[in-house]
């Protein structure tokens, strides 16, 4: 894996992300990615779907019209496919996850969309 800085039109903050080699299933694509605190994905979509396992601290995730919620390590959140999400650590730790996306009828990939704005991000917990 080689370790590379996650890039602003894509996250707020600062993350640091591992992508593993594709070797012998280039049908999935796997991720370990490091949010410091505060830091977050944009809003985005995957279209086959993403399964996030956290590894450490504690996840603060939230899909579209829904309040965020916290998801601590050794949890897993489900993204269905195209449905509309952000993912980060919380304002008080780090958070790694291993971020894992699956493409057998599509070529994969992400639709990276607008920022989440504080707001959003600090919105009442569910």
């Amino acid at each position: 894996m080689q370790t590379g800085r996650g890039p602003e039109e894509w996250f707020t903050g600062t993350v640091w992300r591992d992508a593993a080699p594709t070797g012998s299933s280039p049908d999935v694509a796997v991720n370990r990615v490091l949010f410091e605190p505060g830091a977050r994905t944009h809003w985005h979509t995957h279209p086959e779907g993403q399964i996030l396992y956290i590894i450490t601290g504690t996840c603060r995730a939230a899909k579209e019209d829904e309040p965020p919620v916290e998801v601590e390590a050794g949890g897993v959140v489900y993204f269905a496919p195209d449905e509309k999400h952000w993912h980060g650590a919380t304002p008080e730790t780090y958070m790694v996850h291993m971020a894992i996306n699956v493409a057998t009828t599509t070529d994969g990939g992400t639709d990276w969309m607008e920022p989440v704005t504080d707001e959003e991000y600090g919105s009442r917990l569910r």
